[in-house]
């Protein structure tokens, strides 16, 4: 993640710990999607996610996260927006310290 400002490396880490809840929670990827967004068709919801988790092919990034977008996926999961974030800046701390981007 050569690059990336701390902003950034909260969003993703923020996706890494809603990917890692939603595998404890026994939800597949597709089944998040829609949940997440229920008005794409499953096929257009699973795209996003997938888009956002990894990098795309026009871009070679990921598709940043809208605060919306975020807050749908908390509520997916039964989880506090905030207390997620919170998690997510706690963790990029401790990355930083050890060098880890």
């Amino acid at each position: 993640m050569a690059g990336e400002d701390y902003s950034q490396l909260l969003e993703r880490k923020f996706v890494d710990i809603v990917a890692m809840r939603m595998e404890e929670d026994g939800y597949k990827k597709g089944q998040f999607a829609v949940k997440v967004w229920p008005e794409l068709s499953g096929n257009a919801a699973a795209t996003k996610w997938a888009q956002i988790r990894s990098k795309t092919y026009h871009t070679g990034k990921p598709q940043s996260v809208t605060i919306a977008d975020a807050s749908r996926m908390a509520d997916a999961l039964g989880d506090d927006l905030g207390y997620l974030l919170s998690v997510a800046k706690r963790e990029v701390g401790k990355d930083m310290k050890k060098g880890i981007k």
